[in-house]
């Protein structure tokens, strides 16, 4: 017999054992934002760059941390009638990237991403970690400076 499901339940206080150094371009879907540190924003930058490059306008601004480019080529991505996993990732990482620098617009897409995810696959993971971004920005101020600026 397995426990009922909690939805109140808050997510681990560590990051999972294989989201974490291993696939950073998964993070935005896996990680809460208090595990995104200096070092964590640095590794998620230098897989953003090494990533094979997204041909859309605002790529490069996205990948170096700018908030409109990086929520400018998301919306592209998430507009397809497609979703392309690798493209998402691509976008969605830089997206998280500026979110963990504290840009509230980057933060609050990443809320709905996440809201929209957990809806279409009731994935509970993915709705805790939602609330948990949500939450986040609206106590902390980001003093925190992007990873090669």
């Amino acid at each position: 017999m397995t426990d009922p499901i909690d939805p109140n339940r808050s997510l681990p206080a560590s990051p999972p054992a294989l989201a974490f150094p291993s696939a950073p371009l998964t993070w935005w879907r896996t990680l809460p934002p208090e595990f995104l540190d200096l070092t964590a924003q640095r590794h998620l930058r230098t897989a953003l760059l090494a990533a094979p490059t997204l041909r859309l306008p605002g790529w490069e601004a996205a990948i170096r941390a700018d908030p409109a480019a990086a929520i400018g080529v998301a919306f592209t991505i998430l507009a397809e009638g497609v979703a392309r996993p690798g493209s998402i990732d691509r976008a969605l990482s830089a997206v998280l990237l500026c979110a963990a620098l504290g840009d509230a617009a980057s933060r609050d897409l990443l809320v709905h991403v996440l809201g929209r995810r957990a809806r279409r696959r009731a994935d509970l993971d993915a709705l805790r970690l939602a609330r948990r971004w949500r939450g986040w920005g609206h106590q902390e101020s980001s003093s925190v400076i992007a990873p090669g600026r």
